[in-house]
């Protein structure tokens, strides 16, 4: 089993960089309060997905590899007078002693596999935790090749989000491309600027990421032992899946 290229970020940054991107955030919400029996969320980080839905009344739990963001999620849930089970773990290898109507991974997260032994031990463990006719949901980008040659070792400026004394925070990333491993390895330099635009911080973050195409996840899931299949571009009304699209996956355990 390869190690995960683990994304550390404090999880007051890690709300800040992500403070733009909630368009997912009524699927899973509306998925986990569907659930007609216990959801677990991989990969849940700090909450972002995970608080919302145990606020819509969903009995979720959450597990992640970074304490420090499982400790930043159970203050989220207690400023708002709610707990969840959090568990500090592994995608790849994880056990709970419950089974699930409902898993969930969000935000790309089951990316950080980074060869196909990885994926398929992410998804044999969820597969052995889901409730008979229990299902899978996971949320990964559709690789766009114009987008994956971007990835050239070139600083490229991402996006600005504004901090809440005034401020910005701008994002500048550089990424490399592996096109035979499918993997992009990004350097990623986050500048805090304050009201005047003055840099006070620079911060320098990695991640890497090993992109899927859609045949290929379409045999990973099959492999992990998955019945029925769904895919959708966007986290809207379903419709086909394009190049650079977010897709919502949704695989049935029989």
């Amino acid at each position: 089993m390869t190690s995960v290229h683990e994304y550390y970020c404090p999880p007051a940054l890690y709300d800040l960089l992500y403070s733009d991107f909630t368009a997912d955030l009524p699927l899973w919400v509306a998925a986990a309060k569907a659930a007609p029996g216990p959801v677990l969320e991989l990969c849940c980080g700090n909450g972002r997905v995970l608080v919302p839905s145990r606020a819509a009344g969903a009995d979720i739990e959450g597990l992640d590899l970074a304490p420090a963001m499982l400790e930043d999620a159970r203050r989220k849930l207690a400023a708002q007078g709610l707990e969840a089970p959090l568990t500090a773990g592994d995608m790849r290898d994880f056990a709970r002693p419950r089974r699930f109507a409902l898993i969930t991974i969000p935000f790309n997260a089951f990316l950080h596999n980074l060869t196909q032994a990885d994926q398929i031990a992410t998804l044999t463990r969820c597969r052995a935790h889901l409730e008979p006719g229990g299902r899978l949901m996971l949320h990964i980008f559709h690789p766009d090749l114009e987008k994956l040659l971007e990835h050239d070792g070139t600083p490229r400026f991402r996006k600005e989000n504004p901090t809440p004394d005034g401020g910005r925070l701008r994002v500048t990333d550089t990424g490399r491309l592996d096109p035979v491993a499918q993997r992009v390895t990004m350097a990623r330099q986050v500048e805090r600027l304050d009201a005047a635009g003055c840099i006070t911080e620079t911060l320098d973050l990695s991640f890497e990421m090993r992109y899927v195409w859609k045949p290929e996840m379409e045999l990973l899931l099959a492999a992990a032992g998955f019945g029925a299949i769904e895919v959708q571009g966007g986290f809207e009304a379903p419709r086909a899946p394009r190049a650079g699209d977010h897709l919502v996956w949704t695989a049935w355990a029989t």
